[in-house]
């Protein structure tokens, strides 16, 4: 009987397949990681935004209930508000008052809301009268914006500047102070990120997002939300606080 000339073949993978193999799983994974990192982003915004209306909402029924805003919170780990007098804060920017608003007042990556409040706006903002009707003291916070150019624009204007103004320190979390209380790192200096993170600003930015840092005012991602007068006026109005 003749030999048998030819082997027995194998069934294993050569090392090209298997390269090819490889790198098909490290494609595949890539595109997957890239997906979940921008699902995951995706849905951090969203729960910030729903943060933020929801602290714009217990504001508002805060002013509804007791006529006036509280004053930023006592510390990063105290969220009762940090009140002097009864007409005065100890401070008009800092943290969300969460405990006294009785919400979480996290964003989306688990750090504290930053609050600002206009100094007529922390004691009965009924007080001003005209006539038979209250006048609504304006606010005394800016808030700025910036065209295509990077030319800075007004967003609030005399007679409409807003007293109240709530902000996430966005995803790169320059400025913020985490759920635990801790300070994370602070913006750069002389950005609008830096101006939104000032401990005692009257002047906020609001603009589109950018990962540039040499564009005018820097990266930009914080969150930023306002109460205007006309709306506060509106609330009290429809819960029969003003006449």
């Amino acid at each position: 009987m003749a030999p048998d000339r030819h082997p027995p073949r194998t069934h294993g993978f050569t090392l090209v397949e298997m390269a090819i193999v490889l790198l098909i799983l490290t494609l595949l994974a890539g595109s997957l990681t890239a997906g979940l990192s921008a699902h995951l982003a995706r849905r951090a915004e969203a729960a910030t935004d729903a943060a933020l209306d929801e602290a714009r909402d217990a504001l508002l029924g805060h002013v509804v209930r007791k006529g006036y805003f509280p004053c930023p919170a006592k510390s990063a780990t105290d969220g009762s508000e940090d009140r002097e007098t009864p007409q005065k804060c100890r401070k008009n920017v800092g943290l969300l008052p969460w405990a006294t608003l009785g919400i979480p007042g996290l964003d989306g990556w688990s750090r504290r809301l930053r609050y600002a409040v206009g100094r007529e706006y922390v004691w009965d903002i009924r007080h001003t009268v005209v006539g038979e009707k209250a006048n609504l003291a304006d606010g005394d916070i800016d808030i700025k914006t910036r065209n295509i150019d990077g030319t800075e624009l007004f967003l609030t204007t005399d007679g409409g500047r807003t007293p109240v103004v709530i902000l996430s320190h966005g995803a790169n979390g320059l400025g913020a102070t985490d759920h635990e209380g801790n300070a994370l790192t602070p913006p750069v200096a002389g950005s609008d990120e830096a101006r939104n993170a000032g401990p005692d600003s009257r002047l906020f930015y609001a603009r589109p997002t950018s990962e540039n840092p040499g564009a005018p005012g820097g990266a930009f991602d914080d969150r930023v939300s306002w109460l205007s007068p006309n709306l506060i006026a509106h609330r009290l109005i429809s819960a029969g606080r003003l006449p």
